[in-house]
């Protein structure tokens, strides 16, 4: 491949137009994301010779000197733009030259690197032999994790049928707590409702983590609700809730999506009221929502990397996918 340059990105239009086709894209790294969450990023543009070959997403830290894995961000990063019917060989050779240039414009630009990359980014090495070497302070680390991503297209066209969906692949591989939370919490006459308001789930949310003695910063709720409210306007963002039989709420997730597949975003319950059942009831629901609704086949419970809820997330019967966090600088 010959020689790459680096050009700031712009055109905002085209900056989503590649994001779309890019098989790395995601809603996170949409123009308009960014502003919602309340994270600033700088865009590039990998040129060839005046062609596109790649995008580049860069959280930016407070002080511009650094790339930061924000909260709210969750995938960033290179956003391939090579043409899929080059031969598979090839493609990622010219996919290698272009992550080891941009690991290397990243060392010269910015003091400290913390970039979380999609999942769809396979070949890590040019970033784990960016100054091989060299000294070891110079170098990448990589901090490995995890996420599901469930296929959810057993339930497509089962026309609303609880009985159908529960005859699906999908519900045959879910493990059997999460099967009998599904069935009790009907039986017990749950509920879910889908609605376009983000201040319960906020107000759950702030109210989960003051209670692990974490209390989150108003900002940042501020952020969340934000970016509810910015994927809802656009028809891509949807909250579930959950109430039991005397209609009292007690759980609510936030779904959104993308061309692609969908994202699990947040969730809490009640502080007051709480059924065993409710979350995976949350969850089921939207799966036959996002699948039946709005054709997606794939979901990522994005994240299975803390204890406490990643074997509640596997239980679905998903794939276990890894993506990195490449690292240098300060925080490596």
């Amino acid at each position: 491949m010959s020689k790459l340059d680096l050009q700031p990105f712009e055109d905002l239009a085209a900056w989503d137009a590649l994001v779309q086709r890019s098989p790395q894209g995601s809603l996170f790294c949409e123009s308009w994301f960014a502003e919602a969450a309340r994270e600033p990023v700088q865009r590039f543009a990998v040129m060839q010779k005046g062609t596109l070959k790649a995008g580049l997403c860069l959280p930016l830290a407070a002080d511009g000197r650094g790339v930061i894995a924000p909260d709210l961000t969750i995938y960033a990063g290179l956003l391939y733009d090579l043409d899929a019917g080059r031969q598979r060989v090839k493609r990622r050779h010219d996919e290698f030259q272009i992550a080891e240039f941009v690991a290397a414009e990243l060392a010269t630009r910015f003091e400290r690197v913390e970039l979380q990359l999609a999942p769809q980014i396979e070949d890590l090495r040019p970033w784990l032999w960016h100054d091989y070497h060299g000294p070891a302070g110079g170098r990448f680390q990589l901090d490995l994790r995890y996420t599901t991503v469930l296929d959810i297209s057993s339930l497509q066209g089962v026309g609303g049928s609880e009985s159908a969906a529960q005859a699906s692949t999908l519900f045959a591989e879910m493990e059997t707590v999460r099967r009998y939370s599904v069935r009790e919490g009907w039986k017990k006459g749950g509920r879910v409702e889908i609605v376009h308001d983000s201040a319960p789930l906020i107000d759950f949310y702030r109210a989960l983590m003051s209670a692990q003695g974490q209390p989150p910063e108003e900002h940042r709720l501020q952020a969340m609700a934000g970016v509810m409210q910015g994927l809802i306007s656009r028809g891509r963002g949807a909250i579930f809730h959950v109430l039991d039989a005397e209609g009292q709420l007690l759980y609510a997730v936030g779904y959104g999506w993308d061309e692609r597949r969908a994202y699990y975003l947040y969730g809490a319950g009640s502080p007051d009221r709480s059924a065993p059942w409710q979350g995976t009831l949350a969850h089921w629901v939207a799966f036959q929502y996002l699948a039946q609704e709005h054709g997606l086949s794939e979901v990522d419970l994005e994240g299975v990397n803390s204890p406490q809820r990643g074997w509640f997330k596997l239980g679905f019967g998903g794939d276990l996918v890894s993506y990195a966090c490449i690292r240098r600088g300060e925080q490596a």
